[in-house]
């Protein structure tokens, strides 16, 4: 019986508190009047600026320049033939990660080769690891390479290389 009493005292307490706050709120409107836009938002670019849209590093053709143009029966692609001969695979780990040694550098699959052609950056992938050979694919085309094996009756000799830039140069 007295926990009814308390909730119909809170219940009336809090009506009583929402319509004076209501009460306030409909004098504060009719002080402040209707709402008014002061300045409508817009967006203007000079011809020669970069557009922000744009990505990263590229820059419109300036006029009169000549543009490059995909022919549709290459698709874009490069004129670059790949052959297992470019490549050096000396060693495979079949593992988690699986891995493979190209001309002296470890990757994992899906590595990116650091393959110059030329002035060309190439973007060849590693594909897939397997057993005796590895897969790349550069653009549409795909390549097994089998790995060397070295000749057993031949010592190398070691050497120790001055630390540069790695990349596989193609001949053109």
């Amino acid at each position: 019986m007295k926990s009814t009493k308390l909730l119909n005292a809170v219940a009336g307490i809090s009506l009583a508190v929402c319509a004076g706050s209501h009460a306030e709120s409909d004098a504060l409107k009719e002080k402040a009047g209707p709402y008014e836009l002061k300045n409508r938002s817009s967006f203007g670019i000079e011809r020669k600026a970069r557009a922000p849209f744009w990505p990263i590093g590229w820059v419109r053709p300036k006029d009169g320049e000549a543009v490059q143009r995909v022919d549709a029966k290459s698709g874009g692609a490069s004129q670059i033939k790949l052959q297992p001969a470019h490549f050096n695979v000396t060693s495979i780990l079949l593992g988690h990660p699986a891995l493979v040694t190209i001309n002296g550098r470890s990757f994992e699959e899906g590595e990116v080769l650091p393959v110059v052609s030329g002035s060309q950056r190439l973007r060849v992938v590693v594909r897939a690891i397997r057993d005796g050979g590895v897969w790349l694919e550069h653009e549409s085309q795909q390549i097994y390479v089998p790995m060397r094996r070295p000749d057993l009756g031949v010592k190398q000799a070691e050497h120790k290389a001055a630390p540069t830039e790695f990349t596989i140069k193609i001949p053109q």
